[in-house]
């Protein structure tokens, strides 16, 4: 039957002709595939694995118009009657046009705003699922095997059903510590050139944090959104998209600003230092602290004299020994930034983030003569735990002495009543996002399955769902348990 109704549409085409249809190319879909003709009659495609897409009707060649294996549904305008009726049944079709540079869009109007190229996007298996999608073409699809090899790439950003950006170049890297020798890997890109990328603040490098440890994807978003609530100088900001790598969709990734001294990011001058606690200890300079033995890499300035490297360990001392011998002395203040050091506990005892006590990844940085605590950074693994409770950090790294300091624990008991309402606040940021990630958390879980102890990942076996309702509980509960426990201090 439906084989019949296709060749009385074909034979109702040619009895009538062809339109007064200008050069612009537009196709429909009925029942079967359908492309515009290279003139102004049209024809069909019956069966498309036989006849391939380059065929002829009434003597025009078949145009080319969308990638391959793809569908695009099109209504004719109402002047093409010709084929007006054809599609009269289908409301959900829309004309498309072919732009000079031939691209496909919706408006011909849009032809002057459409990538002239595209980066091929295959979501068959994983179909658009609200967010922004990032498709990465490494050069001669090379595979990323390593955190040093910086591989040249293409990428652009896709919307629904089109490119939203145009091509831009970069290269790309592994990244990460233990996330690495995972099978989801994460990267950091380095554009040609400083971007507004995603709506971002201008620069050239940026992380994808692949989250595999967390099953419900957000919380490093989540910690961002409390940090930003504190009087932290800066907090990274991040956006998600679904990644489409060398055409293997990998998943949900969070595109997050990088841990760098930038006017755009942490802005403290080329000349400070920027240093990171982290056991790993594994940066070009690098040393340890005389009286607590803490790993510190040094990670701005690039490069650094050994009268450099002297002064910043000798302050680093000074600072240990004043919080060894005299820790509650109001000379602190001139050697540490309390607020910031109160602001980053505060963070991390809220999210359960226990990384300080083992340090990783726990930035700080030395400016205006005095050293401050931040950015926060690295909150996928360990946090927003149901069997946490009491202090995670009260001993870790300078805590303990600070802790000693009547200024400092006044600053902490006076910014957590400040700062407590707004903190209430993120559980409406926690449900937009349950809504906003459904569909890509979904099928990323479907892609990736954690493949460590359910003992060290409550949420490995929940849905996405179930593992955003578990977070949502345990941080509303952390909130009343900290109420009560910075009071008593």
């Amino acid at each position: 039957m439906k084989f019949s109704y296709l060749l009385i549409a074909f034979f109702f085409l040619i009895l009538n002709g062809c339109s007064d249809f200008s050069s612009e190319s537009n196709e429909f879909e009925l029942s079967g595939k359908y492309y515009a003709c290279d003139g102004d009659r049209y024809g069909e495609i019956i069966d498309d694995s036989k006849l391939g897409k380059k065929q002829y009707c009434n003597g025009y060649r078949w145009i080319d118009l969308v990638p391959e294996d793809s569908i695009v549904t099109i209504r004719p305008e109402s002047k093409d009657s010709t084929v007006g009726d054809l599609s009269e049944s289908k409301d959900s079709s829309q004309i498309m046009y072919e732009c000079n540079n031939g691209s496909i869009v919706i408006n011909k109007n849009l032809c002057s705003e459409n990538p002239k190229e595209y980066l091929p996007l295959d979501d068959s298996e994983y179909p658009y699922a609200g967010i922004p999608r990032i498709v990465i073409e490494t050069e001669n699809f090379r595979a990323i095997k390593d955190r040093e090899t910086e591989i040249p790439a293409k990428l652009q950003i896709w919307g629904e059903n089109a490119p939203e950006s145009e091509i831009m170049e970069l290269t790309i890297r592994g990244r990460g510590n233990s996330t690495w020798e995972k099978k989801k890997k994460p990267y950091t890109i380095s554009f040609n050139k400083a971007l507004n990328f995603l709506g971002m603040k201008k620069a050239k490098k940026w992380v994808l944090l692949a989250n595999y440890f967390d099953r419900t994807l957000i919380r490093n978003a989540i910690a961002f959104e409390i940090g930003k609530k504190t009087q932290l100088p800066w907090t990274p900001s991040g956006k998600f998209v679904d990644v489409y790598l060398n055409r293997v969709y990998q998943g949900n990734y969070y595109v997050a600003e990088k841990v760098q001294i930038n006017k755009n990011r942490l802005e403290i001058g080329k000349d400070n230092f920027l240093l990171e606690f982290d056991v790993n200890y594994d940066e070009k300079y690098k040393f340890k602290s005389n009286y607590y033995d803490l790993p510190i890499n040094i990670k701005n300035p690039d490069t650094l004299s050994s009268n450099q490297l002297a002064a910043i360990q000798e302050k680093i001392n000074t600072i240990e020994k004043k919080l060894q011998e005299k820790p509650n002395s109001k000379d602190i203040v001139s050697l540490i930034d309390l607020q910031s050091f109160a602001d980053y506990m505060i963070v991390y005892e809220l999210t359960q983030n226990s990384e300080p006590n083992h340090p990783k990844s726990v930035y700080t940085y030395y400016s205006d003569k005095k050293i401050h605590a931040g950015p926060i950074w690295d909150f996928d693994w360990g946090t927003f735990k149901v069997s946490k409770t009491g202090w995670r950090n009260n001993s870790a790294i300078w805590n303990e002495q600070l802790l000693k300091n009547e200024q400092f624990v006044e600053i902490v008991k006076q910014s957590w009543k400040s700062y407590k309402k707004s903190f209430e606040d993120v559980e409406k940021t926690i449900d937009s996002l349950s809504v906003y990630l459904h569909q890509s958390g979904n099928q990323n879980n479907e892609k990736w399955s954690i493949d460590l102890s359910s003992s060290f990942f409550p949420d490995k076996n929940k849905s996405f769902d179930e593992a955003i309702s578990m977070l949502k509980e345990v941080y509303l509960s952390r909130i009343q348990e900290l109420d009560s426990l910075v009071d008593k201090l």
